[in-house]
């Protein structure tokens, strides 16, 4: 029989208990969330977490690796070190081979090979599709990660969005867009009504995120700082339109799973993958970009669970452990 893991003592943000204080890990899974009180019940081994912060490991939703990206790329036990326990994947075969070979076991990655065509995951450059790529029967059928790095760029893509069958055909093989420049309001509605999964670092440019999701854009985010809680600060304040702190975690959880087709990762609820990443955290509320409505509470009533005050004033949250499959990782 498996062993299970409890933690408790804890504040667990859960999509399935907004008010639990401890989980359960059995094998790969998560078993059970709930109370303190409740979790006693359970055989098991127990840790006592001293009221720190439980959360899904977060998701690097782009790790160029490309030299011309213009910063050095992580490794991926530093990615680990920061609470990043899935990331997507952009570089040569050699470059992702690399990666691969060097990368913690923890840290689940999936890989865009530049100039990948057929029915595998590839990267392409925006520009390099060409006008022939208005006809569908030219393109690439696997996921492709398309490299938005300049205006241009983007106009490129967005004409080819107003072809029907091109767009069919990109929705229909889950390709995504990696914007890297700012997001002109102009094209925001024909973003959102293309389908496609679109990844952003709020800390690099300023984003229109409210609009974005307003509208119905899926969005994740590349996390490039030190600190990925630093790129959600720049969401809720520092974006054009800034969203709110749970919008924002989603884009650095759930969504960074949708973008890649998958709807049950980036969750703590029973049945869902048994990573969790443990932080120490000052407060936790629950907060709005925008200061003519309530930016916090801490009225349990409301159902909604806190996230960290990520005003720009207030300490980052600090990993100090991550459970990859039930298991303690140091970090």
């Amino acid at each position: 029989m498996t062993d299970s893991t409890i933690l408790y003592n804890a504040d667990v943000y859960s999509s399935a208990d907004p008010f639990a204080t401890a989980i359960m890990f059995t094998g790969d899974t998560v078993a059970w969330v709930g109370s303190d009180e409740a979790a006693c019940a359970f055989d098991g081994t127990h840790h006592d977490l001293a009221g720190a912060f439980v959360t899904p490991g977060l998701v690097a939703a782009a790790v160029d690796l490309r030299p011309e990206a213009g910063r050095p790329a992580p490794t991926g036990d530093e990615l680990l070190a920061r609470g990043v326990t899935a990331a997507h994947l952009i570089g040569t075969g050699a470059q992702l081979e690399r990666f691969a070979d060097a990368a913690p076991e923890a840290l689940v990655t999936t890989s865009y090979q530049l100039g990948g065509a057929g029915e595998g995951r590839g990267a392409l450059d925006a520009g390099a599709l060409g006008a022939g790529a208005r006809d569908a029967g030219l393109l690439p059928d696997g996921a492709q990660f398309v490299l938005v790095d300049s205006a241009a760029d983007l106009s490129a893509v967005l004409g080819l969005l107003e072809d029907a069958g091109v767009r069919a055909h990109l929705q229909r093989h889950g390709w995504r867009l990696l914007i890297n420049v700012a997001v002109p309001p102009e094209a925001i509605d024909a973003l959102a009504q293309s389908g496609l999964g679109i990844t952003v670092d709020p800390l690099a440019h300023r984003q229109p995120l409210a609009p974005l999701l307003s509208a119905g854009a899926q969005v994740s985010f590349a996390l490039t700082a030190e600190n990925p809680w630093q790129t959600l600060r720049a969401a809720v304040y520092d974006s054009a339109d800034g969203v709110s702190a749970r919008a924002a975690f989603n884009a650095v959880t759930r969504f960074g799973y949708r973008a890649l087709g998958s709807f049950d990762g980036g969750v703590l609820a029973p049945g869902s993958a048994a990573t969790a990443c443990v932080w120490s955290v000052e407060s936790l509320l629950v907060q709005a970009a925008d200061s003519r409505v309530a930016a916090w509470s801490t009225d349990p009533r409301s159902g909604t669970p806190g996230l960290p005050d990520l005003s720009p004033d207030a300490a980052l949250p600090q990993l100090l452990r991550i459970w990859s499959h039930g298991t303690a990782v140091t970090s």
